[in-house]
């Protein structure tokens, strides 16, 4: 063994050409694992300190209505590692003088001010460490500029009172009182970056918990950290049911218990139920890229060594059948050609680890300085040992598979066939003459078109085809990859801008009130030159109970509402009836009458009525399941078989738990077809009831007062030039601000998010070019060291061919004509997987062939065909000048590299 161990050393110093092939291989192919799996952490890790910063660290969220003895039982399960834990809301009632007439205070323990997200809002000061001390937030400090930091001030406390109840987190009330329960002591420690809607009476304010003076009755906020966090969804389940909670009739707990299913997700931890979809390949869409392109660059890797390993011993195959003459066995001969590569591959998986952390830190740096003031959350690169570890084991790995195939191969062969230097003689029989009349009939072909040097050139390619099997194909597989990432690129351009096409609106406006907004605002804000059209409309749920014979024919044959799944859509079955959502939106005037009119309905029928009346739409998609893609949502038909004349009972209570009876009635004055243009798109299984804006304002009347804030959200749609989009969603806001506080509005335009996700765009591009830059380089030196040194391996056969009277022009024809073959057929090999790629994508987006084919990335594509060809080009310029520079004595002379 020790006599292989230092041949192998000897062999790899005397044949520098095929030890530095292997090493440049193993060196580029680990350089681009290791970037890969780096920035594959980076981008998870980063991922997961935004979540953590702007969203804390837990797992689940136990939900309100815990007590002090359901807090004990808790921090006694063994799974759960750390609780955080917030107390119930307290009034405090602020002086006369103030905008706003209370503090809403919350208390948290320590734990929760150490793992929770509103430390990081804390601008000024400190976070509170004790009892009595607050962090106030900053709309606070700016309506009451007397108060500051460090301030101690004695104030009632106690709660809002509406008819006998308690409402200390609810919207402003009628009626509402103060119930006094005594004074504390505050001391202000810090501002939080937090505003409160003017919804709310009151200033939101956080302090500090003392677990041991809970009261008993306290109704607790309880987050959890799990011990194992890939048993999370296994573990709060038991919790609960520990807890005594039950789930509702759809599925859900009623004290708003949740998961951290995002954090989760970036811990790899999914729910167990749930299996692949387009919905899970589209949330998961940058973990499964990132494994395919792993799986891709590490089959890239095998294919490039093993084409190396192999050159490598098939170049000593003579060598290696001494030693098997001698007495080596065929485990030593495997294992010198398993040493070869390891040996071969230190120092290059160790160089590539370190130019894949540079790759990494350039990839970065690119991408970060093209998102410039976009990247909102600083981006840390961190290298940890196990990336690193793991780049290191899957470049060995690959290794190792790469060189066991030759290792292998070569451990099969007698001592008679390696002499004779016969490398198929432990594999398949070579094949009878006329067994293959196709390939006669192709080298006819090839020598009426082309020659002797055509016949010559084909019998050439399938003779040594298989010294550049390895390397066209890695050269295919990053022609498919570089080509299919501008492809992708590409869909999800055309899928963004289908998706902005659907919406008539480029500007639409949401704002947060809890009764009419102001007349003047709406009038002025559509008052702006710019604006063609616009309109204002309100929107509320409420339940509908029908049974099986209120569904069309057409639904029913689909499987109407028995078909549908209870724990996706708002669809409960009960004795043979169903509950379904009923939305009743309230359209402004004019739009509304220009809706009934466009229906042949007069305006006049839907106003002053005992009984409303409302325009009725039921229409469902035809592609409910179907994701981001209007196109498809917009297909619909008719779900309910209801008349024009039908009376409805709606119902305010959404949930069995909700603590309301309200009932009430609607006439259907007409059944349509056609929604108005609202950009709006219902795939949810619910009916949609139209009724003018001062119909809706008398129905929402009888609702829950704490409601109001739903039911009292007024949206707004606007349509601008493109070019005067940014102007005008600038020019809303300003007059929004001038009757609202910043937080009661959201303006969101069209343009404003085409330039933020076009920065982005070009900021994945540049990375991408980079990793394409990098794959290209693999599949280019891959091509390079299998064209040369299998030419050279044939420098005997070119001399035989020149001592015969082949001339330089007919020998340059001959390696033309081969080059050409060869540098096609990666090209003609991944061409249809790009095609069968760019299919994939249109059938997943909905896409069509008419609209991808005037986008597709042409110049890329063709660029990318032209490196291949150029790889292959170089590698036979290469071999021919250095085949003509011989002398054919010496060539003969010569029978290795």
């Amino acid at each position: 063994m020790k006599v292989l161990i230092l041949y192998t050393l000897r062999s790899m110093k005397n044949n520098k050409r095929t030890t530095l092939a292997s090493m440049m291989a193993v060196l580029i192919a680990s350089t681009l694992l290791c970037s890969l799996c780096s920035l594959f952490y980076n981008q998870t890790a980063w991922q997961r300190d935004v979540e953590i910063y702007e969203g804390g660290d837990w797992h689940a969220e136990v939900g309100g209505y815990i007590t002090k003895e359901g807090l004990e039982q808790i921090d006694s399960n063994l799974n759960i590692r750390r609780t955080m834990v917030k107390g119930p809301f307290l009034t405090v009632k602020l002086p006369e003088e103030s905008r706003l007439p209370y503090l809403m205070l919350r208390d948290a323990d320590k734990d929760y001010w150490e793992c929770m997200a509103e430390k990081n809002v804390i601008t000024e000061g400190r976070v509170p460490a004790k009892p009595g001390e607050i962090a106030v937030s900053k709309s606070f400090f700016d309506s009451n500029p007397g108060f500051g930091l460090g301030d101690s001030l004695v104030l009632p406390v106690g709660h809002r009172m509406v008819q006998g109840e308690i409402t200390d987190a609810g919207i402003r009330q009628e009626g509402e009182l103060f119930s006094e329960t005594g004074e504390k002591n505050f001391t202000i420690v810090g501002k939080l970056d937090l505003t409160t809607p003017t919804t709310t009476p009151g200033y939101y304010a956080m302090g500090y918990l003392d677990r041991e003076e809970l009261d008993p009755a306290d109704e607790l906020v309880v987050y959890v950290q799990v011990n194992r966090i890939k048993e999370t969804y296994r573990v709060m389940p038991q919790l609960m049911e520990q807890l005594g909670f039950e789930t509702n009739e759809y599925g859900s707990y009623e004290n708003h218990f949740r998961y951290h299913g995002r954090l989760l997700s970036l811990y790899f931890v999914f729910p167990p139920a749930e299996g692949f979809s387009a919905d899970m390949l589209e949330r998961y869409s940058t973990l499964f890229l990132y494994a395919a392109l792993v799986v891709l660059v590490a089959a890239a890797f095998v294919l490039i060594i093993h084409s190396a390993f192999a050159m490598s011993a098939g170049s000593r195959i003579k060598q290696l059948g001494l030693f098997r003459s001698v007495g080596a066995s065929p485990g030593q001969i495997r294992a010198f050609v398993l040493f070869e590569g390891i040996a071969v591959s230190i120092l290059p998986i160790a160089a590539g680890i370190m130019l894949g952390c540079l790759f990494s830190v350039l990839a970065m740096r690119v991408y970060t300085g093209i998102l410039g003031d976009l990247l909102y959350f600083p981006m840390h690169l961190r290298f940890p040992p196990g990336i690193i570890l793991g780049a290191v084991f899957i470049s060995l790995t690959a290794v190792l598979v790469s060189a066991a195939i030759p290792a292998s191969r070569m451990a099969r062969l007698t001592p008679v066939d390696a002499i004779r230097m016969q490398t198929d003689a432990a594999g398949k029989k070579r094949r009878k003459k006329g067994r293959f009349p196709v390939l006669r009939k192709r080298h006819s072909m090839a020598g009426s078109h082309f020659g002797i040097e055509g016949i010559l050139g084909a019998a050439s390619q399938k003779t040594h085809k298989k010294a550049f099997r390895a390397g066209l194909a890695a050269l295919t597989m990053c022609f498919v990859m570089i080509s299919g990432f501008f492809c992708m690129i590409t869909v999800n351009d055309l899928v963004t801008k289908r998706n902005e096409s659907t919406n008539h609106y480029n500007i639409q406006m949401r704002y947060s009130l809890t009764s009419q907004p102001e007349k003047e605002m709406m009038e002025q804000i559509f008052q702006i030159p710019a604006i063609k059209e616009g309109t204002w409309y309100y929107r509320t749920k409420t339940s509908l109970w029908l049974d099986a014979g209120a569904q069309s024919e057409e639904f029913t044959e689909k499987g109407g509402f028995g078909a549908v799944d209870p724990n996706r859509f708002s669809v409960l079955e009960r004795e043979g009836s169903y509950r379904i959502r009923a939305n009743i939106i309230g359209l402004e005037d004019s739009f509304f009458k220009e809706y009934c009119r466009s229906l042949g309905e007069n305006p006049a029928d839907y106003y002053g009525q005992d009984i409303p009346r409302a325009i009725m739409v039921s229409n469902v998609s035809y592609f409910p399941n179907v994701l981001n893609n209007p196109e498809k949502h917009g297909q619909e038909y008719q779900m309910l078989n209801l008349e024009a004349g039908t009376t409805l009972t709606l119902e305010e209570r959404l949930r069995d738990s909700d603590d309301t009876d309200y009932r009430f009635s609607v006439i259907v004055g007409t059944k349509a077809s056609q929604r108005p243009v609202l950009d709006d798109y219902a795939d949810d299984y619910s009916i949609q009831l139209y009724v003018p804006m001062e119909v809706y304002q008398y129905i929402v009347s009888g609702f829950l007062p704490e409601r109001a804030a739903e039911y009292y959200q007024i949206r707004g749609l606007a349509l601008t030039a493109p070019e005067e989009d940014l102007s005008t969603a600038e020019q809303i806001r300003e007059i929004s601000g001038g009757y609202l506080a910043e937080e009661d509005f959201l303006i969101r335009s069209r343009m404003e998010e085409e330039r933020d996700s076009a920065v982005a765009g070009r900021a994945m591009e540049a990375v991408i070019n980079l990793t394409g830059g990098l794959l290209s380089l693999i599949g280019i030196s891959n091509a390079l060291s299998a064209a040369v040194g299998s030419l050279r391996l044939r420098r005997r056969e070119f001399a035989v061919l020149r001592s015969v009277g082949m001339d330089e022009g007919q020998l340059k024809k001959m390696l033309l004509l081969e080059g050409l073959r060869m540098a096609a057929a990666p090209i003609l090999t991944g061409l249809p997987i790009i095609f069968l790629l760019c299919i994939f994508f249109m059938r997943i987006t909905g896409i069509s062939a008419a609209a991808l084919l005037p986008a597709f990335p042409w110049l890329k594509v063709l660029a990318n065909m032209g490196l291949v060809m150029a790889a292959v080009g170089i590698a036979y310029l290469l071999a021919f000048m250095s085949i003509r520079k011989e002398s054919i004595a010496d060539a003969v002379r010569d029978e290795t590299v």
